[in-house]
């Protein structure tokens, strides 16, 4: 069983080199781990070198791909590798046990038709275009569980086949809801995405979130995590030929539009600009990095 990896890093290179090394402290390592670097600088490329490890290999992209597009180049340099697992991770975001790629890897033949495995997964309304939370009685009573997609940061395993068939995410998309692209198209191609209930049940426990009840609506931190979440949905709604979906997210979010006001008028004002703003770019094919991620993004 052939498992090895990629890492998206973006001017983060002392949080890299932590990940790096946790990374390769599972008891199931990868036997190589490509860098797939969007940095504007060659810190991280410097700080790599320091660590004189032969399973590091390491590509810069040369500008900021966001994390579509440097997902789409660390899934094609791995399946020239000839990997039957492809890990595909952040680099502030490490497996949250040092035996995840073990465990995960002790069910991926149970199905051979399993494209993407994870820690934690979500399903996903292909109608709404809203994402449905697992419920954890649900999971107490299974041992693994076919979901929709693996969100980021969940340890996600990718297929070597997938990266050979040549599917990724829409590098257009840039920032936001990359792994959902990536997950309904291998589901598309028949294959499945699952989780190990274990694992899922062990990290909402970790990060206290047995019971968590997400809000229908709540002021947002990062109003620009909202205009590219609605950009790429109705890309993906396009994309997939989803035009319920498309329908649906239009008619929620010109609600938005207004629903901010609630909030402030600063506020209002300000959240008025980013939707509109994604319905506009939308409208006229503007993808890719349009609008500056602020440091937490």
């Amino acid at each position: 069983m052939r498992l090895g990896g990629f890492i998206i890093t973006y001017n983060r290179s002392k949080i890299l080199l932590d990940t790096i090394r946790q990374l390769f402290d599972q008891t199931h390592p990868p036997e190589l781990l490509w860098i797939i670097d969007n940095s504007d600088n060659l810190e991280t490329d410097h700080a790599i070198a320091t660590l004189l490890d032969s399973r590091i290999r390491y590509f810069r992209m040369g500008y900021n791909a966001g994390p579509a597009g440097a997902a789409e180049k660390g899934l094609e340099l791995c399946g020239k590798e000839g990997l039957d697992w492809i890990y595909w991770g952040d680099d502030n975001d490490p497996p949250f046990r040092n035996d995840c790629f073990e465990r995960l890897l002790a069910i991926s033949e149970q199905n051979p038709f399993t494209g993407v495995l994870g820690t934690v997964g979500q399903f996903f309304d292909r109608k709404q275009g809203v994402i449905k939370r697992v419920q954890s009685r649900l999971l107490e009573k299974k041992e693994t569980l076919e979901v929709d997609y693996v969100a980021g940061g969940m340890c996600m395993l990718v297929n070597g086949k997938i990266a050979r068939l040549g599917i990724s995410p829409n590098p257009e998309l840039f920032f936001g809801f990359e792994e959902l692209d990536f997950c309904l198209k291998v589901a598309r191609k028949g294959f499945t995405i699952v989780v190990d209930c274990k694992l899922f049940l062990e990290a909402r426990k970790k990060y206290e979130r047995l019971d968590f009840e997400r809000a229908r609506y709540k002021k947002k931190e990062s109003l620009v995590r909202e205009y590219y979440s609605l950009r790429n949905l109705l890309l993906i709604s396009d994309s997939l030929t989803l035009d319920s979906m498309k329908r649906q997210l239009v008619k929620k979010w010109s609600f938005k539009l207004f629903y901010g006001f609630r909030y402030g008028f600063k506020y209002g004002i300000t959240n008025f600009k980013y939707i509109s703003t994604a319905f506009y770019h939308y409208h006229i094919g503007k993808f890719g990095m349009t609008l500056p991620l602020i440091a937490n993004d």
